[in-house]
This record gives structure tokens, C-alpha cells and sequence, in this order.
């Protein structure tokens, strides 16, 4: 479907190029209809993941401006600000982007719709699996034509197959991946998320739940009995989690001092960065499989 869903984009953009009669509009990923004049000169993203999506197809100088979450790349920090949750459109129609561009984990089509009301083209990504990170890389180059994201898709589909070597004769450990530790918030299995832990080698405990999200119980990881738990919290202090759990005590994570934490914007940010989020989870997960002289 993806794949069809951009097919389709690259075949309206490239009679742009090439036809009498240019096509005037574009579908994104719900299937909105998009007005299409060309190339915009400049993109307002609408969310960090975006952001980091542009500047690496396009560079940071496209940007109009970034939301006030947005903290990298570090050539943003100049840029324009505006509120994102809720949407200030106010402040965003006033930057005048020839391209509006979200993501539907941010950014509700509602808000998308009432943008583009009032005369601001805005054209949503969906990131339901980890190759929608390179799909988004392509589709960029083909919206703002320009070449930049191309080659960093296939740099990070390179990167992802490295991984996937590494880790293959490895055994699976069970892996719980939380984006906090007092109240247990998850992923679900049909998150980009629970794709991650399955290509770093892992076991995702949290699959048994469907749907993006999920929130285990305490007794539900007791009985799950994860080998390996990552927070989504950068120099965590695995302590916290007993403070907080204090019955996670006998869990075999816990016991065996395999509880880690990891920079929550190589995760929870579906971008460029997803890859580094990648690496550093399976180094976690197997160290054996990235030791010096490791196969």
C-alpha cells in the first residue's frame, strides 16, 4: 500500500516536470488531497521527527520554522518557534511556508485540514514500521525536489541490514521497552517502536498488546518476566525502577543488572535518528554480538 502511495506521488511530481499540464495537487499518507504548485521555497514541519527529515533531505535552510519541542539538528536553533500541541496557526500562517508537513503521531488531520483552510498546503507522514523513516527520505526529495534523501534512505536501509546480521545467531532475549518508569506506558505490536526491539534481537514482551500503545501492570511484567527492560530515559539510574516497582526486585532484568536507559529522541522520533536508536538498542541487547573480534 506504501509503496503504491508513493508510486503514485512520484508519477504526479514527475509530470510535473515533464507535461504540458502540470498536476496541481498530491495525496499524502491518509490519502488527503494536497495542493501542489511545485517545489515549495520553504517547509514548516510540524513535529521534531519531521524537522530532522527535511534538514537531512533538504538542508535546515529550507525551514521556515520549528516547534518549540524541536532540538535538533543544531542548525535550527536560530530558526522561528511556534506551539505545536496545541497548534498555534496563528503564528504558523504568519511564517508564510510554501509547505506545511506533519506526522500523524503529532499532528491530528483536523489540525492539517484548518491549515490548509486557511491558504497553508500541509501534507501528513504516517510512520506505522521502521521503513516508512527511508519511504518519508525518498518522498521528500520528490515534494521539494531535491536529492539529499535518497542517499540517507539507502544509508539507513544499509545500516538496518548490518544490524540484522549482527544479531541473527544470536538469541532472542525477552525485552520490555518502557517510555517511563512510574507509570508503566508502552508500545504496542503494531508499533515502528515494537518493530525496533524485533530487529535489534530482541523478544518484544509488549506484541501480546495490539494497537501502538499499551500499558502493562505491574503483574502483567511480573508474569512476563523480561531479561532485558529499556526506559526511554537518557543516563537512567536503574534504581528508580525498584523505587518505583519495588516488586520488580526478583524480575531476571532486574537481577541480573540488565536495565538500561537510552536518549528517548532515538526512539520516540521516527527520523534519521531512528537508526542510531537502533544501534544502541542492540548493543544492549547483545554486547556479545558487537564485541571486538565478534563475527
Amino acid at each position: 500500500m506504501r509503496t503504491s502511495r508513493f508510486a503514485l506521488l512520484a508519477g504526479l511530481v514527475a509530470l510535473a516536470a515533464c507535461a504540458p499540464d502540470a498536476p496541481s495537487e498530491v495525496r499524502d499518507d491518509l490519502g488527503r488531497t494536497v495542493p501542489f504548485d511545485g517545489a515549495p521555497e520553504t517547509v514548516l514541519p510540524l513535529a521534531p521527527n519531521i524537522t530532522e527529515l527535511v534538514a537531512e533531505a533538504a538542508g535546515a535552510d529550507r525551514l521556515a520554522g520549528v516547534s518549540m519541542s524541536d532540538s535538533f539538528p543544531p542548525g535550527i536553533q536560530s530558526l522561528p518557534r511556534f506551539q505545536s500541541l496545541p497548534l498555534d496557526t496563528e503564528t504558523v500562517v504568519s511564517l508564510q511556508p510554501g509547505l506545511a508537513i506533519g506526522s500523524t503521531d503529532v499532528n491530528a488531520a483536523e489540525a492539517a485540514d484548518g491549515l490548509a483552510a486557511l491558504g497553508v498546503p500541509t501534507y501528513l507522514f504516517r510512520f506505522d514500521e521502521v521503513a516508512d523513516v527511508p519511504r518519508a527520505l525518498r518522498t521528500l526529495d520528490t515534494l521539494l525536489a531535491t536529492s539529499g534523501g535518497a542517499p540517507a534512505a539507502d544509508a539507513f536501509e544499509r545500516r538496518v541490514s548490518a544490524v540484522q546480521d549482527a544479531v541473527q545467531p544470536y538469541t532472542a532475549p525477552r525485552v520490555l521497552l518502557l517510555v517511563g518508569d512510574e507509570t508503566l506506558y508502552a508500545f504496542g505490536r503494531d508499533s515502528y517502536a515494537s518493530e525496533l526491539v524485533r530487529l535489534a534481537g530482541g523478544q518484544n514482551l509488549t506484541d501480546v498488546y495490539p494497537g501502538e500503545a499499551s500499558q502493562p501492570s505491574d503483574e502483567a511484567v511480573l508474569e512476563m518476566a523480561p531479561e532485558v527492560i529499556v526506559v526511554l530515559i537518557e543516563d537512567y539510574d536503574p534504581s528508580q525502577l525498584l523505587e518505583e516497582h519495588p516488586t520488580f526486585f526478583s524480575l531476571p532484568a532486574v537481577q541480573n543488572s540488565r536495565v538500561y536507559g537510552i536518549d528517548p529522541d532515538l526512539v520516540s522520533r521516527p527520523g534519521p535518528r531512528l537508526i542510531e536508536g537502533l544501534e544502541r538498542l542492540a548493543r544492549l541487547l547483545h554486547p556479545e554480538a558487537f564485541a571486538a573480534g565478534a563475527a
